[in-house]
C-alpha cells in the first residue's frame, strides 16, 4: 500500500494574556522655587506612557512614566501648575514562555489624589491601569492533502490574517511658536493639551509613511494680568516613516500616533519680551501590520479500504474584521455654578470606555467629564466638573459571535461658548479607534495513520437510495455508506456539502 501524506507548518495565534494589572502611583515632591505657594488645590490629573515593554522567558516587563499635573490657585487669586514625572515599572508572569508574542499595552488612570502638606509641598497617590494583551504566534505543523489507501479528506479554507509586522517607535517634534497678534506677554503657562491627528498613512514596500498633525492648545497666565488668561491653537504638520520588513501594499495597518512627552517652555524674542513658546514633543507610534490568508485545513478524513486513525490538533486563528478609526462630534449643554463671573478655560476628560456587542453592531459608551476654571465674584478661582455620557454604534463589515476589541479613544479638541450668563456649550471630537478581530477556533487533522490488516469489506458498483433531510451533509452520508462524497456529488448533480433542502439521493458505491 502506498500512502503519501503532505503536511504544512501553519501560525497559529493562542493569546497567552489577556489581564489588567494595577500600578499604584505616589508622589511626594516640592514646588519648584519659581512657583508662588499653594492657598487651595483646584485640581490634579495624570496621564499615563507606556515607554517600553519586553517579554523575556515567561516573564512580560513594562515600563513607563506617569506625568501629574496640579492645579492650585495662589495667594493673587492666580492659577498656577506643577508637573511631576513619575517612573514606574510592572512585572507580571506568564503561564508559558511565548515564542513570536505580540504584545497590547492600554494604559489608563483609575484615580489620582493630591493634597497640599504645606504651601511648598504636595502628596500625591493614584493608581494606573495597564489592559495588557500578548498573542504568541506559534507554529504548528497540519496536514493538506494525503493521497492512497482509498482516503477521503474533507477539505476546508479557513480564512484568517496574519499578523506580519508589529513596530513601536518615537519621534521628536522641536519648533519655537510665537505669540499671535495683539497676544499679551507670557507670565506663566496654565495647562496644555496636546494631540495628534492623523491624515493619512501609506504602504510602501517595508516602510509606512504617515502624515498628520500636532494640535497644541496653551493657556497662559499674562505677564500683567492678575485675573485673566489667554490661550493659543498651534497646528504643526507631522509626518514619518515607519520600518516594517514585511508591510506590502497588500497589507492592512492599524496605527496609533500619540504624545508620549511634551516641555513647553516660555522664551524670550529678539525684542526681550517673552513672546514664545519652546516646544519639545516626543510622539510615539504604534503600528500593527495585516495580511489576510486562507488557510488550508483537513477537518475530517476516512478510508474506504482500510481502518484509519487520524490525529487531530485544535487550531486557532484570527481574522480581521475592521480596522475602526472613526471621528465622533458631541455637544453638551450645562449650567453653571451660582456665582460665576468670568470663565477662563473648559475642557474635557475621558475616564472609561466600554463597549457592548449585539450582532454585527458594537455600541461603545464614553465617560466623559467636562471640567472648567472660572473665577467667581468674590476674585477666587474656582474648578468644577460635570460628567457626561458619549453613545457612539459602529456597524462592522461582517458578523462574528467571538470577537477582540480593545478600543481606544482620543480627544482629539474641545471649544466652548458662553449662553447668557447661566449655561455653557461644550464642543468635543473624539476618535474611536483599534482592531475588530473576530476569533477563529478549529480543529485540523496532522497526522493520518492506516491499519492494513483491517480492510473494510463492501460490495462494489451498488447504489443506494437515500433520502436526506434538510441541512443534512453530503460528508457525513458519504462516510456513513463508505464511499466518496464527489461520487455522491457527481451522481446527483450537486455542488454544496450542506444539502438546502430534503430530497433523494443516489448513493454509488465506489
Amino acid at each position: 500500500m502506498e500512502l503519501n501524506l503532505r503536511q504544512q507548518t501553519i501560525t497559529i495565534n493562542e493569546t497567552v494574556l489577556q489581564a489588567s494589572v494595577e500600578q499604584p502611583i505616589e508622589c511626594d515632591a516640592l514646588l519648584p522655587d519659581y512657583l508662588p505657594d499653594i492657598v487651595k488645590v483646584l485640581k490634579c490629573a495624570a496621564v499615563a506612557h507606556v515607554e517600553t515593554s519586553s517579554v523575556s522567558a515567561s516573564r512580560l516587563t513594562v515600563e513607563g512614566i506617569v506625568q501629574i499635573h496640579v492645579y492650585y490657585s495662589s495667594e493673587q487669586n492666580q492659577i498656577r501648575h506643577a508637573e511631576y514625572k513619575v517612573p514606574f515599572a510592572k512585572q507580571v508572569e506568564l503561564r508559558s514562555s511565548p515564542e513570536r508574542p505580540v504584545v497590547s499595552i492600554i494604559p489608563s488612570v483609575d484615580y489620582v489624589n493630591c493634597r497640599a502638606v504645606n504651601q511648598r509641598r504636595i502628596d500625591v497617590r493614584g493608581a494606573i491601569s495597564l489592559a495588557l494583551k500578548i498573542i504568541d504566534q506559534k507554529e504548528q505543523q497540519i496536514l493538506v492533502d494525503a493521497n492512497g489507501a482509498g482516503l477521503q479528506l474533507k477539505r476546508e479554507v479557513v480564512r484568517a490574517t496574519d499578523i506580519v509586522g508589529h513596530a513601536r517607535t518615537t519621534f521628536s517634534v522641536s519648533e519655537d511658536l510665537e505669540l499671535g497678534y495683539g497676544k499679551s506677554q507670557i507670565g506663566s503657562i496654565v495647562r496644555t493639551s496636546q494631540k495628534v491627528r492623523v491624515h493619512e498613512h501609506k504602504v510602501i514596500s517595508g516602510k509606512v509613511v504617515i502624515k498628520g498633525d500636532l494640535l497644541l492648545h496653551v493657556l497662559y497666565q499674562p505677564l500683567e494680568d492678575d485675573e485673566g488668561l489667554e490661550s493659543m491653537e498651534y497646528t504643526l504638520p507631522i509626518s514619518q516613516i515607519i520600518d516594517s520588513e514585511h508591510a506590502s501594499e497588500d497589507c492592512e495597518c492599524d496605527l496609533e500616533v500619540f504624545i508620549a512627552g511634551c516641555e513647553l517652555t516660555p522664551k524670550t524674542g529678539d525684542d526681550g519680551e517673552m513672546r514664545m513658546f519652546g516646544l519639545e514633543a516626543k510622539i510615539g507610534a504604534n503600528l500593527t501590520v495585516h495580511r489576510r490568508s486562507e488557510v488550508p485545513v483537513v477537518s475530517d478524513c476516512y478510508s474506504t479500504k482500510f481502518e484509519a486513525v487520524a490525529a487531530r490538533s485544535p487550531v486557532s486563528f484570527i481574522r480581521l474584521i475592521d480596522i475602526i478609526n472613526e471621528a465622533i462630534s458631541h455637544k453638551v449643554t450645562l449650567e453653571l455654578p451660582e456665582g460665576v463671573e468670568r470663565m477662563l478655560d473648559a475642557w474635557g476628560d475621558i475616564e472609561a470606555v466600554t463597549y457592548r456587542q449585539e450582532a454585527d453592531e458594537l455600541t461603545l459608551e464614553l465617560k466623559l467629564n467636562v471640567c472648567l476654571f472660572a473665577r467667581m465674584a468674590n476674585k477666587e478661582c474656582f474648578y468644577f466638573e460635570h460628567p457626561t455620557e458619549l453613545t457612539h454604534t459602529i456597524t462592522l463589515s461582517q458578523d462574528c459571535l467571538d470577537i477582540q476589541f480593545e478600543p481606544t479613544c482620543d480627544l482629539i479638541s474641545s471649544s466652548y461658548s458662553l449662553v447668557g450668563k447661566e449655561k455653557i456649550d461644550m464642543r468635543f471630537e473624539v476618535v474611536v479607534r483599534g482592531s475588530v478581530y473576530c476569533n477563529v477556533r478549529s480543529e485540523a487533522i496532522s497526522d493520518i495513520t492506516v491499519d492494513e490488516e483491517q480492510a473494510k469489506t463492501k460490495e462494489q458498483n451498488k447504489l443506494y437510495i437515500y433520502y436526506a433531510d434538510m441541512g443534512e451533509s453530503v460528508w457525513n452520508i458519504a462516510k456513513h455508506y463508505n464511499t466518496a462524497a464527489s461520487a455522491i456529488w457527481e451522481e446527483n448533480n450537486i455542488e454544496d456539502d450542506m444539502l438546502g433542502e430534503g430530497r433523494m439521493l443516489l448513493i454509488p458505491i465506489v
